[in-house]
């Protein structure tokens, strides 16, 4: 009522002053939500860019097409952790600015020298020459060392400016790297659709990110190193911090494995263009929530340090775990009721089963999306041993139910199998995880009943609208409850109030 008052006498100015110095108030706290929603804000953009593209770009280019190009990408995000030794996750340790710098550059040494030797076996094994052949995708594996080396340098470079809260540059160049991407794939795909158009997307979308925080990263390192780096120096960081190597790479690489695995497995039982659907489906979701997912890591890593050495990491991880589920439940729910009307309404009928895979698949992602972030706790409480333990046993499952499942060779069991695999091995690494920071199992399920609650009722209209037959009844129900849900967000979570 008090709104309508302000709007109705005249007072529009004064309303709209206020709003902005409450909107104002999300970016002026400094502790956690003003770090993450600078680094949602940006990455919002370029998610509205990814998507408004995706309507073309998946009329443009047909299913085979996406399947490829992800089956190379998935290699690229399975070889990330091995590429760096993952001595980019020590820069964020040290007190002392010099020695971060110096774990910073043995971070990118050991990526470009990796790269190359990957480049190297790539070309000149036989082993893995005939590997890719045999698939008819040979040509592009040679590309995986190229976008390996543009991803990790971007990705390395976001986790050093973060520790200088530098989350502006980090946004403007997650925007960049999306509206480069979708550029480059739009024109190719309006002139000759392959591949290579895909492929050569992605690269470039990452060498554009990495030039707009060429600037801010040659200013603050001269700052931090304050004079030469010394491979001594990097020796000592290497030798200090040897245990992401011997345990964080590993798990990492296991866990970027399990994600991915589908993908890896599924072509040796399906085509190409089987491949694409399911493919798309799988990143339509797990894109935007990885985004989120990434946004919230760079942000956690440095403050749960801090929490951890004033004894408050339980709190501050069970409230930032809630926080992910409520920001990623909605539209896992609604994709898993009416994913199939929703592709088909946004992309084309040829994409409807890419919708419908999502029954199974949401919550994995879901939960795997949830899981990402909380995973610093191992770093954090310096645990790398037992994420080695717990990725080793979640690798096993999953690869054991994936080719028990592919015998059959029907894609909706394969993907059912692996959709509930998927939901309770993460769940158990969540529940561990949240174990070790000091909270209590009830905390850690409270958020999922209580959101699940809240989002029902939108599911079951959302399922009833759907019998009806009408596709765009179903994506109009969505999007109004996405509208409600977010209402209630930003009523229930005072995002919109000053703080007190």
């Amino acid at each position: 009522m008090h709104l309508f008052i302000r709007i109705f006498s005249g007072s529009n100015d004064q309303y709209e002053l206020t709003l902005k110095q409450r909107i104002s108030t999300l970016f002026a706290d400094s502790d956690f939500r003003a770090p993450v929603l600078k680094l949602v804000s940006g990455q919002g953009v370029a998610l509205v860019i990814g998507y408004v593209a995706s309507l073309v770009l998946m009329r443009l280019y047909a299913d085979e097409y996406w399947g490829v190009v992800d089956y190379i990408v998935s290699w690229t995000t399975i070889l990330i952790p091995v590429v760096s030794l993952r001595f980019e996750d020590a820069l964020m340790l040290p007190e002392d600015k010099r020695q971060s710098a110096h774990a910073y550059l043995l971070a990118v040494a050991v990526t470009a020298l990796s790269c190359l030797l990957l480049l190297v076996i790539l070309s000149f094994s036989d082993i893995v020459v005939q590997f890719f052949d045999e698939k008819d995708i040979g040509k592009w594996s040679l590309f995986i060392p190229l976008a390996l080396v543009f991803h990790r340098f971007s990705k390395i470079t976001e986790l050093w400016l973060s520790r200088h809260d530098d989350f502006t540059h980090i946004s403007a160049g997650q925007i960049v790297q999306v509206g480069a991407m979708t550029g480059v794939r739009t024109a190719a795909g309006l002139v000759a659709p392959g591949t290579g158009g895909l492929i050569w997307g992605f690269i470039v979308g990452y060498a554009l990110s990495l030039a707009t925080y060429s600037k801010r990263l040659i200013h603050t390192l001269r700052i931090a190193l304050d004079g030469r780096p010394t491979l001594r120096e990097m020796r000592i960081v290497a030798n200090r911090y040897r245990r992401f190597p011997m345990f964080t790479m590993p798990a990492a690489l296991l866990s970027a494995l399990i994600m991915r695995l589908p993908v890896l497995i599924l072509p040796e039982f399906l085509d190409w263009g089987t491949m694409g659907q399911f493919s798309r489906g799988f990143n339509i979701l797990f894109v935007p929530l990885s985004l989120l997912a990434a946004s919230v890591a760079q942000v956690f890593f440095v403050r749960a340090v801090k929490t951890n050495r004033e004894g408050t990491l339980a709190t501050f991880s069970s409230n930032v775990h809630s926080k992910l589920v409520m920001m990623s439940i909605f539209p896992t729910a609604i994709l898993m009721i009416a994913g199939g009307d929703i592709f088909q309404v946004l992309f084309g009928l040829e994409w409807r089963a890419s919708g419908e895979y999502l029954l199974y698949m949401a919550p994995w992602i879901m939960l795997s999306i949830v899981s990402s972030p909380m995973t610093r706790l191992f770093d954090v409480l310096e645990r790398q041993k037992l994420e080695f333990t717990v990725a080793v046993v979640m690798s096993v499952i999953m690869v054991s139910v994936l080719f028990l499942a592919g015998r059959t060779q029907d894609a909706s069991q394969i993907i059912m199998y692996l959709g509930i695999s998927g939901s309770l091995v993460r769940l158990g690494q969540i529940l561990l995880m949240l174990k070790l920071s000091g909270s209590s199992f009830s905390n850690t399920f409270k958020p999922y009943f209580k959101y699940m609650g809240i989002v029902f009722p939108s599911m079951l209209l959302s399922w009833y609208v759907s019998t009806l037959g009408v596709p765009a009844y179903t994506f109009l129900t969505a999007i109004l409850g996405g509208i409600g849900f977010a209402a209630y967000i930003i009523k229930t979570e005072r995002l919109l109030s000053p703080k007190a």
